[in-house]
């Protein structure tokens, strides 16, 4: 009736928020000359603003082009009225109006007269960033009024609240909002946004500790009808923390490449193929130094698949994405071309086992040649030849590894359910039983290093060098965070080897324990029916398989990782990078482009490493919904802090069985892990090189994870009480306190807070 303006403060009064009092003056009274305005109350200041009918629309805002008097004694508010209905004829607001062709005699002022709050600090919420993140609300504040916040008179601190973490970090040079009244506005803009809708322009002041809502107004400028899901599931196991550019470029190669393949198996079709080209190339993203899948694609290609609403659900839990919303609009398809993916579909997935043996076989024959053909003095066009003939023979035929998940994945879910229905067992006896039961590749490298760890003293030492050599021709290249191609490894480094295996002997009775505990074997304590069994071999199967080639995945960015240390060290002989090292600042694509267009890329690498300082600082978001295209954050500094749960109670998926309890050892760097024996590791994820540091561990607990997890399969195999996707738990417990898991119910208890709490 009197404006946007007005009608949304009416509407926050009538609901109950904290709005400074307040009237209006409508169009008709304020241009007349005998104005009496009427106040809202009998306060000493007021605020007088414009409320035009067309201001804060969804499609014009007119944001600052009207004029606001602060501070307004009672006897001065009709002059201010006056200039705000003559502000109209401001030339900022002709132009306004000229350039959006709105009719200049459509505009009619209203004016509101409100208690003026003489804030401590004051600002404006946005519940999603305007630049673009449809998930992070920004709060800017600055002391004293938000006049002086929003003109840019103030110094001004900004808020950068995750929505779907709850993490928030700051930027600024003070400190202006406690994480408790941080917690409070966004509170209180998730009720907001309940009445007024999702995206919204929040202006508030606080005074002696209480806010105040001053004003509501859509942002107009977002466009959020088909926006981009980039999200960590799955992925951050095999990508933990920051990931270099040389890393984050070949994840994009390879995934766009395996996509391609498994949409070809499916579909068959060119055409069909052609049209959706660019879904293929952009499975995974990087923002901020951090590797995601940008899922929203993930889901278009499985919607290529038949009975896709009954596999999404099952491939999210598997994967374990917590967010289970997502477009269910069926893909376009020619419809003979989807009569066909039926068949396509049933013949590729029945041919899984089959064709996971063949792509075992076609691995080992490559591998071996590689390193038959690989040495150290290859120039950087023989090693680019090298690394072009991997990709073509590798990369085409590993799509097959993502079928075998989704057959994983589906017989898991159908042993589960049959398990569960027919013999009412639990998640524990059926993480048990099928434990007993697998063979998991994966623990042949632990068990192979425990093997020289307790018969060291047994060997001569030309025969432990030999027996080291050998332990890092078949796996070398497994290691903590293996797949960040910049991570070191056995291979690259035989010193962590030495290391690794005196950590072992530091407990040698233990270690001795362990060895005779995980070579004891194991027997299912019962049998099923013939469907069960059924279920039991192919779960079985497909794990087995996933395992095999996710240890086979290592050797092959072992592979990679060597020809592009040489490249490091060819390019600093030529004085392109000024350590071998920097090679990892640069992209796949820049590295072999060298090979033939040699030119100086220290600047690059300089700017680089400066971004990657800012990334590093960041907090890491598990899930960015962009409006578009990603992007990367640009600050001039960062200040960080979590929000501090008062939890002592947490709860995730039980994933191995078993009660531990101990000191709670948190893990953010892996390369810093400290002394692990005997402590329950608290990390937000963990990759496959960690089945080092479960084997001396008492538990491990992690934020992210599923039942088919790495941490999941491997603390079973070795007995290690588990649990994962357990929410907020690097935000309640602590390096120090004193804890209770359970393995088989997925309960956590912090019995007692460290010293350091």
């Amino acid at each position: 009736m009197y404006g946007t303006k007005t009608d949304n403060l009416i509407k926050l009064r009538e609901n109950g928020f904290n709005v400074p009092a307040f009237t209006v003056i409508p169009y008709d009274d304020a241009v007349r000359d005998d104005l009496k305005a009427e106040l809202p109350s009998s306060a000493e200041k007021f605020a007088v603003r414009s409320s035009a009918n067309i201001e804060d629309g969804t499609s014009e805002s007119f944001a600052g082009q009207f004029d606001t008097y602060l501070n307004v004694s009672r006897e001065d508010v009709p002059s201010k009225v006056k200039l705000i209905v003559d502000s109209i004829n401001n030339d900022n607001v002709k132009d306004y109006i000229a350039n959006r062709k709105i009719d200049a005699e459509d505009v009619k002022m209203n004016v509101i007269v409100q208690d003026m709050v003489d804030a401590d600090v004051a600002g404006v919420l946005f519940t999603a960033n305007p630049q673009g993140i449809l998930n992070e609300s920004v709060i800017t504040v600055g002391r004293g009024l938000g006049e002086g916040v929003v003109s840019s008179k103030v110094d001004t601190t900004s808020y950068y609240y995750n929505l779907t973490d709850r993490i928030c970090y700051y930027e600024g040079e003070e400190d202006l909002l406690s994480p408790e009244k941080t917690e409070e506005l966004i509170e209180t803009s998730e009720k907001i946004k309940e009445i007024f809708g999702e995206y919204l322009d929040i202006e508030f002041a606080i005074k002696d500790d209480t806010v105040y809502i001053l004003q509501v107004r859509a942002i107009t400028t977002l466009k959020t009808d088909d926006p981009l899901i980039m999200d960590n599931s799955n992925i951050v196991e095999s990508y933990p923390g920051i990931s270099l550019p040389l890393t984050t470029s070949f994840v994009d190669l390879v995934y766009s490449g395996v996509f391609s393949g498994l949409s070809a198996r499916v579909l068959k079709n060119d055409k069909e193929l052609s049209k959706r080209e660019e879904v293929f190339l952009n499975m995974t993203g990087h923002v901020n130094g951090r590797v995601y899948y940008k899922i929203s694609n993930w889901y278009t290609v499985l919607k290529f698949l038949p009975f896709n609403k009954k596999i999404i659900p099952v491939w999210q839990e598997m994967l374990g994405v917590r967010n289970k919303i997502y477009n269910v609009d069926s893909v376009n398809i020619n419809p003979f071309v989807r009569i066909a993916t039926y068949f396509n579909s049933f013949y590729e997935l029945t041919s899984v086992p089959r064709h996971m043996k063949q792509l075992n076989e076609k691995f080992a024959v490559i591998n071996e040649e590689f390193y038959r053909r690989y040495n150290e003095s290859l120039t950087p066009s023989e090693l680019a030849e090298l690394f072009n003939d991997i990709r073509a023979k590798l990369f085409a035929c590993w799509d097959v590894t993502l079928l075998n998940d989704m057959y994983s994945f589906i017989f898991t879910g159908l042993l589960k359910s049959r398990l569960k229905k027919k013999y009412d067992k639990s998640d524990k006896e059926i993480n048990e039983y099928i434990s007993c039961i697998s063979e998991i590749e994966s623990m042949k490298p632990v068990l192979a290093i425990m093997k020289l760890a307790v018969g060291k003293d047994e060997l001569t030492p030309e025969n432990y060098e030999e027996a080291k050599r050998e332990y890092i021709r078949l796996y070398g290249d497994r290691n903590l965070e293996e797949l960040k191609l910049e991570s070191r490894t056995f291979r690259s480094n035989p010193e962590l080897l030495d290391k690794r295996i005196e950590e072992y002997r530091a407990d040698i009775e233990g270690l001795k324990r362990n060895w005779e505990s995980l070579n004891s074997g194991k027997e299912p304590s019962e049998t099923y029916d013939a469907l069960s069994r059924f279920y039991v071999k192919r779960a079985v199967l497909g794990i087995s398989n996933r395992e095999v080639s996710r240890l086979n995945r290592s050797r092959i960015y072992g592979m990679v990782r060597l020809l592009i240390d040489t490249f490091g060290a060819r390019y600093k002989e030529q004085h392109l990078i000024a350590e071998q090292s920097d090679i990892y600042y640069l992209e796949v694509d820049e590295v072999l482009s060298l090979a033939s267009d040699p030119r100086d890329m220290k600047k690059t690498v300089k700017e680089r490493k400066e971004q990657y300082e800012m990334y590093n600082a960041l907090p890491p978001y598990s899930r960015i919904i962009f409006e578009s295209k990603e992007f990367n954050k640009n600050h001039a500094s960062i200040n960080a802090y979590h929000k501090q749960l008062d939890e002592n109670e947490l709860a995730g998926v039980p994933c191995s069985g078993g009660i531990a309890e101990g000191e709670a050892l948190v893990i953010n760097d892996i390369n810093d892990t400290g002394d692990v024996r005997d402590k329950i590791l608290i990390t937000k994820m963990t990759d496959p090189g960690w089945v080092f540091l479960l084997a001396t561990a008492k538990g491990v607990i992690s934020e992210k994870g599923s039942l088919l997890s790495h941490t999941a399969i491997i603390s079973r195999e070795i007995g290690v009480p588990s649990v994962v996707g357990v929410k907020d738990l690097l935000l309640n417990i602590r390096t120090g306190d004193t804890i209770r898991m359970n393995g088989d119910t997925g309960k956590i208890e912090i019995i007692k807070r460290g010293e350091n709490i």
